[in-house]
């Protein structure tokens, strides 16, 4: 039975923790926010990113910095941000590949996917699409699928890094049509979307508002795209499903989280204001231009949609066993 001389003390314990929480809310933030985008510059990550930190700049009233550390297909960048104070003030632009991917292809990651972040939102969704370097402008997809087994098996394709969805993009399709391309990964989907500009890879799959302004300028060309209808700012360009690999589905996402432990109110007031940022009509037409559907989550939704893309990328890694060595 609980002692009623304590109660003074419980009272205080609660008040105490209600100020807290109060004080945090309302304080919260003070200084500037580092926003990690686990890749170099360039890439869709990184786009995205800037667009949602511009206007999440006026909606908090401090500044959002972004920070791009890349390497390891995301996971340097993801890491440091598991090891960051919880106060709120470092938070991860999430992708597919080291919130998704990364842990069923790594067997020593050093983050914890579930154990090590809270989820604040969803905020972006795109399907990548097979681009190829302009000495292949007159290729199709389904003249190199002719010659995936012949004359092709050199092709080389690039991707965001070991075990991004550019990357698992290529592998699923190679083992798919059997071919053998080389896989040359880089730090992000910038340096890999440059090596196709200049020859330096044949073919990358690109998540789609990377590739855009590229694809329109003719420095590189688009053959395929990965989501079960076409885009809409690549009409002409047919999925690879319609091309006869009905199961063959991958899209690209981005969202935000925190370190484990960072106080809820600052996870709801974070929520709010991303939410509010993402809706903004500025942002709404820059992402639409990039290719990207916005597409906002609560914490408890956003949490159940990375399980449910670990259980499927679990399956295909599994299927396709990628070498990321």
């Amino acid at each position: 039975m609980f002692d009623k001389k304590f109660l003074p003390l419980l009272i205080c314990f609660v008040v105490a923790h209600l100020s807290l929480t109060w004080a945090q809310e309302t304080s919260y933030p003070s200084r500037a926010i580092r926003m990690v985008v686990p890749f170099e510059p360039g890439g869709s990550s990184d786009i995205t990113a800037r667009i949602v930190a511009q206007e999440l700049t006026s909606t908090l009233g401090q500044s959002v910095i972004i920070d791009n550390i890349g390497g390891a297909g995301g996971s340097r960048g993801t890491e440091t941000v598991a090891r960051a104070n919880a106060d709120g003030y470092t938070l991860l632009w999430a992708n597919v590949a080291p919130i998704a991917i990364n842990v069923h292809l790594y067997k020593n990651l050093s983050y914890d996917p579930v154990k090590n972040f809270i989820p604040i939102t969803l905020a972006t969704v795109f399907p990548n699409v097979l681009v190829v370097q302009p000495g292949m402008k007159n290729e199709t997809f389904e003249s190199l699928l002719k010659k995936a087994n012949n004359q092709f098996k050199t092709l080389t394709y690039g991707s965001a890094g070991n075990g991004s969805s550019t990357h698992l993009s290529s592998v699923w399709l190679n083992a798919l049509v059997g071919a053998e391309w080389l896989h040359i990964p880089y730090k992000g989907g910038g340096p890999a979307l440059l090596a196709v500009q200049t020859g330096q890879v044949d073919m990358y799959f690109s998540a789609v508002p990377s590739a855009i302004p590229f694809i329109k300028t003719g420095r590189v060309f688009a053959l395929a795209t990965t989501g079960k209808t076409r885009d809409p700012l690549l009409p002409d360009v047919p999925t690879v499903t319609e091309s006869g690999y009905p199961q063959f589905e991958v899209l690209n996402w981005n969202g935000l989280l925190a370190p484990a432990h960072t106080n809820s109110a600052i996870i709801e007031l974070l929520y709010r204001n991303t939410v509010k940022a993402l809706n903004a009509p500025s942002v709404r037409e820059k992402m639409a231009a990039q290719g990207a559907l916005i597409s906002p989550m609560s914490p408890a939704e956003f949490k159940t949609f990375i399980e449910k893309e670990s259980v499927k990328w679990d399956k295909m890694v599994k299927l396709t066993k990628p070498n990321v060595d």
